[in-house]
């Protein structure tokens, strides 16, 4: 818990939720949290207390503090998973991950690999009886890396990630990272080796429950160094919710095509 809210907030509601390594996890605390509400996650603490006619939100941890003030009588806190690129802000609209082990796919073939991915989590405000929440706040438990893909002069700034490949769901703390199932099209005749995919904000399909949140993929490798990556609009389980999109396709028809022209 961090320091600094515990002991000196007014609040009716607190929850405490944290990952335990080999435990199955559940019960992750999205919401909807009825104001005020303290939240102890992890290592980070968000609180939104009574402000005389108003709220306080502050997060703290994670070597980052912030606060806001509320004008709003009454109000309900809920987090959403959304697209790993806005921390930090306006620098990239894409995610390379690297595989942790080369990729072998087979001749015409479809092979589904597992892979991990960072999250970033919105602190959404909503009331009853209005369509959508207001952002108010996006952070992360994970550091935050760049990388170029491509040459310097031509290149793209990328999120930076490294992810093993599993074959399996694997377990993992569901507040840091995501679960992306990648369906990997080689249409080439030959054996084909893969070390990395680059995937467009737009368009993510993001998706969330009680105890993960996912993205469901497909890269088609069409010829030597080219190959395209987009999203289905899909969950990986029944039941799960679709996140709010924070950055939606510019262009109609585009949902988060990326065409990889530098290799993979």
């Amino acid at each position: 818990m961090a320091k600094g809210i515990a002991g000196d907030v007014d609040t009716t509601q607190r929850i405490s939720w944290s990952y335990k390594e080999g435990q199955q996890a559940d019960k992750i605390p999205w919401g909807p949290h009825k104001l005020p509400v303290l939240l102890d996650l992890e290592d980070i603490s968000i609180a939104v207390e009574k402000n005389n006619q108003s709220f306080l939100y502050r997060r703290y941890g994670a070597g980052e503090n912030v606060e806001k003030i509320i004008l709003a009588n009454k109000g309900i806190l809920t987090l959403n998973p959304v697209e790993p690129l806005h921390k930090p802000a306006e620098i990239s609209n894409y995610l390379l991950i690297e595989f942790d082990q080369l990729v072998i796919v087979e001749p015409r073939s479809k092979q589904e690999v597992y892979l991990t991915f960072p999250l970033e989590v919105a602190c959404l405000l909503e009331q009853s009886g209005v369509v959508g929440g207001h952002l108010i706040d996006i952070f992360s438990f994970c550091c935050s890396k760049l990388t170029l893909y491509g040459n310097v002069k031509n290149g793209l700034v990328c999120r930076y990630w490294k992810s093993l490949a599993y074959t399996a769901l694997p377990a993992i703390n569901p507040l840091e990272q995501g679960i992306m199932k990648l369906e990997i099209h080689n249409s080439l005749g030959r054996w084909t080796e893969v070390r990395r995919a680059v995937f467009s904000a737009f368009g993510m399909k993001l998706y969330y429950g009680t105890d993960m949140v996912s993205l469901d993929a497909t890269m088609k490798i069409n010829k030597e160094l080219n190959a395209e990556t987009n999203f289905n609009d899909k969950p990986l389980r029944k039941g799960m919710s679709k996140a709010v999109e924070q950055f939606a396709p510019r262009l109609i028809g585009l949902q988060g095509r990326m065409v990889m022209e530098e290799g993979y």
